[in-house]
């Protein structure tokens, strides 16, 4: 059972939070409906496992049965023969033999055999006849479930909850004030809590997800979850193995006796009971760079700091009952607020010249322009492009430039349009999709064939249901019914804006005029004060050697999330990649890819900045599943020695972060 697995039978809350999330559904049922859940401070999954009651309970006891699965992979992530293992089916609400936990049991064993084939299960969004305490909450999508929801209920004496209440994080500070807590922090906690969100389920079971900034530990994904034990909760039970954990009693300063649970892994819990409530936070202590399921044990949490971690919150919170319409009502305001800050308004552009002027940040030499008329309407589209393709189609409808964004795509013989999609490092897939334009963007498809390794294949359907496989050379004859027409390309930078000659590249030249640093360091201020809580830590420094000091991000104090620069008279991204810095301002960045069940690729990548322009230099993957290198993610093998060459050719540096706060209130 992942942390992730019992915060969903704590709360139902999935825990993928980057920009939004959803609550997870039960084993087999149809998540019903799914509020966003922005929590922009998070990056990653967050994890709530191994949740207990106080020092006398430990996993054991919160156990209902038991399921198996099998083992693939050893704890390194290295393939195994299978091996068959058992794990226990954990509900965190108590011991064996409650009544909270008997209700679960009984409920769990009925999701499991009612409607095991799905056939009940329907996809509109809501359900008729259903109240939406009943479906939202419990994910009832029949009466017979409503009604089983009742009866053990009313069996063991608990009540139900109401329908959720979704919390973004910009609507975090209405959740502390409608509940009367007025932090989940001790007053004197040296910690910080940021880009809290989640559900409160009425009137006091809640559970919430966030950024947790540690002085020692860095910042830690964090769940929290709160529920009452006169409550039926929302709780879908997950597998465990709990032979992974260490668990061991702890008591906080203040004298609240705790159970804590560690794996290998660093996913950390922290159980606390009240009289009449279960309070359970899970630590996602996995601070590997790529975030592998199988991190060395340098880069998990220890048992001292998860017992540091369980020192700073305050286990004496008690919720009030919340009035939902107040709590809906002032949800409602900050949401438009919240929308009228950041609504989207779409530029409109009154002809092409605009368009470019207005789209076109930084000159680039490798782009160009063409006109085609591509529709056949007799007026010509502007399409943007490198070597031969183009990814922007620019079309005149009713006197404004509309925008058509598109991956490569070709002009063939008659006035066919081929999108395609090339191999690369992270697979050896080949497809040409054919289609006819029409305004708007794409019209019918015609044909599409596909190479995935040596196999080739063929489709009509839109949907591809219809895929077949077919040989080299019958795809090559499809391939050439389409040749591919040369359009008279022309340099981007030399398109003309008017007809006193100037061109997109001279208007671009003049825009970049340069601020004083006093300047420059108040755009970038500015830049950080719109970002809320989102990063913690900056350097301000010229990575790409164009003489602009640029702006570095990072949103844990280790390595960076993001660079951005100002040139052009405009801010904009430079290094969308996360990255350390090496010597010679070069990056290195490191990528988990996952390839099914257990197969991990972790590959870094060496680059620099050239001005704009990025220039690879070295590329080396280790597969943990077979416990060797390759020079892409597809498996090229390459020998152990030349990898660690390039690895050892690369040297980190201070990475010379500083804390944002010093800057915006510098």
């Amino acid at each position: 059972m992942t942390g992730k697995d019992l915060l969903t039978a704590m709360s139902g809350i999935d825990g993928r939070y980057i920009e939004e999330a959803a609550p997870a559904a039960a084993p087999k049922r149809r998540s019903l409906r799914r509020p966003l859940l922005v929590a922009a401070a998070i990056a990653a999954a967050l994890l709530l496992v191994g949740c207990g009651i106080v020092y006398a309970l430990r996993l054991q006891d919160m156990s209902i049965g038991k399921a198996t699965y099998t083992q693939r992979f050893d704890d390194k992530g290295k393939a195994i023969d299978p091996v068959e293992k058992s794990m226990d089916i954990i509900t965190p609400y108590g011991r064996s033999g409650d009544a909270i936990q008997q209700a679960l049991k009984e409920w769990y064993e009925f999701q499991e055999s009612y409607d095991p084939d799905g056939a009940l299960l329907t996809d509109e969004p809501d359900i008729p006849d259903i109240p939406n305490q009943y479906e939202y909450t419990y994910s009832c999508y029949t009466q017979e479930m409503v009604d089983k929801v009742n009866e053990i209920a009313a069996k063991y004496d608990l009540k139900l909850l109401d329908e959720w209440i979704p919390f973004q994080r910009y609507q975090s500070d209405i959740f502390l004030e409608e509940t009367g807590i007025q932090s989940l922090l001790l007053p004197d906690s040296g910690a910080q809590i940021t880009g809290m969100a989640g559900m409160l389920y009425p009137p006091y079971n809640f559970s919430m997800e966030f950024n947790l900034v540690t002085e020692n530990a860095g910042t830690l994904m964090t769940s929290y979850g709160y529920a009452r034990k006169d409550y039926f909760p929302r709780a879908f039970p997950g597998g465990m193995d709990i032979d992974a954990y260490e668990q061991w009693d702890h008591t906080t300063p203040g004298g609240t006796k705790l159970l804590l649970a560690l794996n290998s892994k660093g996913q950390g819990e922290i159980i606390a009971e009240q009289e009449n409530a279960m309070i359970m936070i899970s630590i996602d202590g996995n601070r590997a760079t790529s975030h592998t399921n199988y991190p060395d044990a340098s880069e998990v949490m220890t048992k001292a700091e998860l017992e540091s971690i369980a020192d700073q919150f305050d286990y004496s919170i008690q919720p009030k009952e919340v009035d939902r319409a107040v709590v809906e009502e002032k949800l409602a305001a900050a949401e438009e607020a919240y929308q009228a800050e950041h609504a989207y308004v779409p530029e409109t552009y009154t002809d092409f010249s605009d368009y470019l002027k207005k789209r076109v940040y930084i000159p680039d030499e490798s782009r160009q322009y063409a006109f085609s008329d591509l529709t056949g309407d007799g007026v010509d589209e502007l399409l943007l492009g490198r070597d031969g393709a183009f990814f922007y189609w620019l079309s005149m409808e009713n006197g404004e430039v509309v925008e058509n964004v598109y991956g490569d795509t070709y002009l063939c013989k008659g006035n066919i349009l081929e999108q395609y999609v090339a191999p690369d490092m992270y697979g050896d897939i080949e497809r040409h999709t054919y289609s006819k334009p029409e305004n708007g963007g794409y019209g019918d498809k015609i044909v599409a064939v596909e190479r995935v390794g040596n196999q080739w294949y063929r489709s009509y359907d839109i949907y591809e249901r219809d895929k077949t496989e077919i040989s080299h050379d019958e795809a090559a004859a499809i391939i050439a019914k389409y040749p591919r027409t040369q359009l008279d390309w022309k340099p981007l930078m030399d398109y003309p804006l008017d007809e006193s000659g100037l061109t997109l590249g001279s208007y671009l030249k003049a825009k970049d005029v340069q601020p004083s640093d006093d300047e420059l360091l108040q755009i970038y201020k500015d830049c950080l004060s719109r970002q809320g809580s989102f990063y913690t830590h900056y350097r301000i420094m010229d990575i790409n050697g164009d003489g602009v000091k640029d702006l570095l991000l990072s949103g844990d104090g280790e390595y960076y999330w993001w660079g951005m620069t100002y040139r052009y008279g405009i801010l904009m991204n430079l290094v969308t990649w996360d990255f350390y810095l090496c010597e010679d301002n070069i990056m290195e960045r490191d990528e988990l890819v996952r390839r099914g069940e257990g197969v991990e690729i972790d590959g870094t990548s060496f680059f620099r900045y050239n001005g704009f322009n990025r220039e690879e230099l070295d590329f080396v993957a280790y597969n943990k599943a077979t416990a060797s290198w390759q020079s892409d993610y597809i498996g090229t093998p390459m020998s152990e020695a030349d990898a660690k060459a390039i690895l050892a050719r690369y040297s980190r540096v201070d990475q010379g972060m500083q804390p944002i706060s010093q800057l915006l209130n510098g």
